[in-house]
């Protein structure tokens, strides 16, 4: 790979590296507040974090579409599983409105959460994740990445998770003109190799490659980018 190319690579990932600590930054913050919702009396008492979700979702120009806390089985009294988030409509539209599948276990569609990436990966490691792409059917109806981190009790107990969600489309306008930089056919893939954007119509988001191609992983990330030779 040609100086050019791998410049325009270090470049691609700095500005990957940057676009996902701004939104790890706003989960942090919210993971902030959340700590001091507990512990909790009671579905009222970690209802107000959307006092926080809500301006953050409403701020104009805002990349996030959606955020709030998931809570863990039985933390919260009273209720089995829980959770607090709120996303913009389908397509980024400026309503907010709050998140609420079925969460009884005895249903017929109940939605059991503890079972999904974005919240058994942080609670069986303790570190942060990012989970897809994948097609959220629940709240954008569009390829979305979802910003989690562990949410722990002053005895390092796992409470739950705190997260954010951003579409990939958003991010795809903010790094094809680096990807067409490198000269080569480049994406960026999760660890699972499958595209989170890329620069040929070939590599589309979403499906997984096989291509025979250097990966160059990001520090902290379960993200790699790929350049063909």
């Amino acid at each position: 790979m040609g100086r050019v190319a791998e410049d325009a690579v270090t470049l691609l990932a700095e500005r990957v590296t940057r676009l996902c600590e701004s939104t790890f930054a706003a989960v942090e913050g919210l993971r902030g507040v959340a700590a001091q919702l507990f512990p909790a009396t009671g579905p009222e008492g970690v209802a107000p974090i959307a006092d926080v979700v809500r301006p953050v979702l409403e701020t104009p120009g805002t990349p996030l579409v959606g955020a709030g806390l998931i809570v863990a089985p039985g933390v919260v009294p009273g209720v089995g599983h829980w959770m607090e988030w709120w996303h913009r409509g389908p397509g980024g539209d400026a309503a907010v409105q709050r998140l609420e599948p079925e969460l009884d276990p005895e249903a017929d569609d109940f939605w059991d959460y503890t079972q999904l990436p974005w919240f058994a990966i942080p609670r069986d490691t303790g570190a942060r994740h990012v989970t897809g792409p994948y097609v959220d059917a629940l709240c954008t109806t569009e390829y979305t990445l979802t910003f989690t981190m562990p949410l722990l009790s002053t005895r390092r107990e796992f409470l739950g998770v705190v997260g954010a969600d951003i579409v990939v489309e958003w991010l795809e306008r903010r790094l094809l003109p680096l990807l067409h930089r490198t000269g080569r056919t480049a994406a960026l893939v999760n660890a699972e190799n499958r595209v989170v954007a890329a620069n040929h119509p070939d590599l589309v988001t979403g499906a997984v490659t096989e291509v025979d191609a250097v990966r160059h992983p990001l520090p902290d990330l379960p993200l790699a980018v790929l350049v063909l030779p």
